[in-house]
């Protein structure tokens, strides 16, 4: 078990035990963000320009421009991209998170927390169900249709929904959502149920969507991590990790005690899959998405002990957790003061120095999106970050 002690010397971790995020509103993005109502693009991961994007992000980010009328169409709105015309900045510089490919744009709504003690803020984008959705790369008409849907009527009735019932606290929907047998991150499904249950009564249509949609809770985890990560960034000196994204190229890290410096290394393919039938490893695009932030909060692959029916569907033998959760125990910042998992209280965090002392980095529950532009998802796995951003993180932590 770890130390309590550890609070005391990381003012980091403190404020990371100490965050309440409360989930408060659903908005356009170009509301709260500044950089979308300027005109310009979000992504997933650290930064990477749009010429050197992956196929499923530039497929992601032409639909969602043509969408905003940037252009006629989304191969004339990449080219304008291409050109330098749109400004495209990663989520995390944004004080937001998106999933998979995690193209965000002005019209888009976003779910809004705020931090009760500080009143510090994060958003992320409401979740479009599994499969063939525009955050794996697909783009067809079904796609943009489900968008504007979820623009034009899914937004509103939630944003009416929270204003009756108040601010919904997300710490309590988690540690209900862990006793229910979720990770946060790859299984969501009582966390979906549970959302909609305190919302409700919502309008037909969009209780049906949320209900069938398990991953709904998803992009609630990951605003919920987002925001108590931000309440813990900028301590001098602290290794606690708040920041890691993939964009299908790199993936990025961020330390509390390096502020907002990306340290980046290769993203590599899920190894394990759970690939869905008549795909293979070839089909792989390399990981992306800025999910996990889940895990960098504790939870997803670091809380595999509450869900073992998550573990198939990353490719994991369910007979392997107990042993997971003691290699990761040994790179956790702290236990968790409020939340519990099976064999103990959950991981709060990852402390940057104990994953170069140990050499293990936090894997990472992941959907896998197909490497081709218009296909989708196709299945499920843990992916690895690379240990050298993690190295080099801790080097200029040191310097």
């Amino acid at each position: 078990m770890l130390s309590t002690s550890l609070y005391a010397a990381d003012g980091a971790v403190q404020a990371l035990a100490a965050a309440r995020p409360l989930l408060v509103d659903v908005v356009p993005a170009a509301r709260i963000v500044p950089h979308l109502a300027a005109g310009g693009a979000c992504h997933a991961g650290p930064p990477i320009a749009s010429e050197a994007m992956c196929a499923p992000m530039r497929a992601a980010l032409g639909v969602a421009l043509a969408l905003e009328g940037v252009a006629g169409t989304a191969a004339e709105a990449l080219a304008l991209a291409d050109s330098g015309e749109v400004a495209l900045l990663p989520n995390h510089d944004c004080g937001g998170v998106g999933p998979m490919s995690g193209v965000v744009t002005g019209s888009m709504p976003v779910l809004v927390a705020r931090d009760e003690a500080s009143g510090l803020t994060a958003w992320c984008p409401l979740n479009e169900g599994s499969g063939k959705v525009l955050r794996y790369g697909a783009d067809d008409a079904e796609v943009v249709a489900r968008l504007v849907w979820m623009r034009d009527a899914l937004a509103p009735a939630l944003a009416r929904a929270l204003e009756a019932h108040g601010p919904l606290d997300l710490l309590e929907l988690h540690a209900r959502s862990l006793e229910q047998g979720d990770e946060a991150h790859h299984r969501t499904n009582a966390g979906t149920q549970l959302i909609a249950d305190r919302l409700a009564p919502l309008d037909a249509e969009v209780d049906a969507f949320v209900r069938a949609n398990s991953q709904f809770f998803l992009n609630v985890a990951m605003v919920f991590a987002k925001l108590a990560l931000v309440c813990a960034g900028g301590v001098e000196g602290s290794s606690l990790v708040t920041v890691v994204a993939r964009n299908g190229v790199q993936v990025g890290v961020k330390l509390s005690g390096t502020g907002e410096r990306w340290f980046t290394g290769p993203a590599a393919a899920p190894d394990p899959a759970a690939l869905y039938p008549g795909y293979t490893a070839a089909d792989m695009n390399p990981d992306l998405g800025d999910s996990a932030i889940i895990e960098v909060y504790g939870l997803g692959a670091l809380a595999i002990g509450a869900s073992p029916l998550s573990a198939p569907s990353v490719g994991l033998d369910p007979a392997t957790i107990g042993e997971r959760m003691r290699v990761l125990r040994a790179i956790a910042a702290a236990e968790h003061p409020l939340l519990a998992l099976p064999d103990g209280p959950a991981i709060l965090g990852v402390d940057a120095r104990r994953v170069v002392a140990t050499g293990t980095v936090p894997p990472i529950h992941t959907g896998i999106a197909h490497r081709e532009p218009g296909v989708g998802q196709i299945g499920g796995g843990v992916t690895l970050p690379p240990f050298e951003a993690f190295v080099a993180a801790v080097a200029a932590l040191d310097e």
